[in-house]
């Protein structure tokens, strides 16, 4: 590699989990606060834990964003292990403070160059810039042209994701332009996405899980429409069974492009619960 590059992400940016073992990735976790205490994020706490203890329906954890000093202090240790040159990729400003927050941290760290990338999406959605940048460090790219390649990809990249219920993003407060659905009384469902200022917004109304799938395809489809290069991201919080059937169909649509899957991260999953199902896109042309 022609610079040394590393990648700093944060852990509601759902990245597939082949990042965590690369040397030049450091993930700040975001904060669980639950039955008075506080949890980190993939850390104290994993998906598996997570979804167990809230279908219990007890009192409801809330979230923060990381703390400043764990920022700064995954910067430093890129710094010591000789990085010069980091891409901060962060879930959308529109959703949380956490882009303002690893902005702030990176401006007061002078010694090293940071690029900070708003994704305007979260979870899988912002984890696929992770993936995507890992592919470009690989490949040699430079840090210039990394930066660039990502910032001009956030535009035509998208989430998707189905839940259940709005209970839990009515509790933390990311409802949004979704408060507008009619809801649970006649069983209409929403599709969520971000939209380009990165918040939520009802993408399409559904009434059951498989229909939920067949709508998110079709949206993927039109966005890779035009396209050559994309790769896609499924996400489940608690749902395996249709993650299995989301993975089938669209394998059999995309036999030849990269499909990362994954767990939605316990904090987002504090404010989306049990059941959700997401696919990602990412376009790099």
């Amino acid at each position: 590699m022609s610079e040394k590059i590393a990648l700093l992400l944060d852990s509601c940016s759902d990245a597939p989990s082949f990042l965590d073992k690369r040397e030049y990735v450091r993930i700040i976790p975001l904060l669980i606060h639950w039955d008075g205490k506080t949890l980190r994020d993939r850390i104290d706490i994993q998906p598996k834990e997570f979804y167990k203890r809230i279908k219990k329906g007890d009192d409801l954890p809330k979230t923060s964003s990381p703390k400043s000093g764990d920022i700064l202090e995954k910067i430093r240790d890129l710094k010591e292990a000789g990085y010069q040159k980091i891409i901060a990729i962060t879930i959308s400003s529109g959703l949380s403070v956490t882009f303002n927050q690893i902005k702030i941290a990176a401006e007061q760290e002078k010694s090293v160059e940071i690029a900070v990338i708003d994704s305007k999406s979260i979870g899988i959605g912002s984890g696929l810039f992770a993936a995507y940048a890992d592919d470009l460090i690989q490949k040699g790219f430079d840090f210039d042209e990394i930066v660039k390649r990502l910032e001009k990809s956030v535009p035509t990249s998208k989430i998707f994701f189905y839940i259940p219920t709005l209970k839990y993003l009515k509790a933390g407060g990311r409802i949004g332009r979704v408060a507008g659905i009619v809801g649970s009384a006649l069983h209409i469902k929403p599709i969520i996405s971000c939209d380009p200022q990165g918040i939520y917004y009802t993408a399409a109304k559904v009434r059951s899980e498989k229909k939920a799938v067949d709508k998110m395809l079709e949206l993927v489809g039109q966005a890779a429409e035009g396209h050559q290069d994309f790769r896609f991201g499924l996400a489940q919080g608690d749902n395996p069974e249709l993650l299995k059937y989301t993975y089938d169909k669209i394998k059999k649509l995309y036999p030849d492009k990269i499909i990362y899957q994954g767990d939605v991260s316990p904090a987002l999953g504090v404010h989306t619960g049990p059941g959700l199902i997401g696919i990602g896109i990412h376009i790099d042309k």
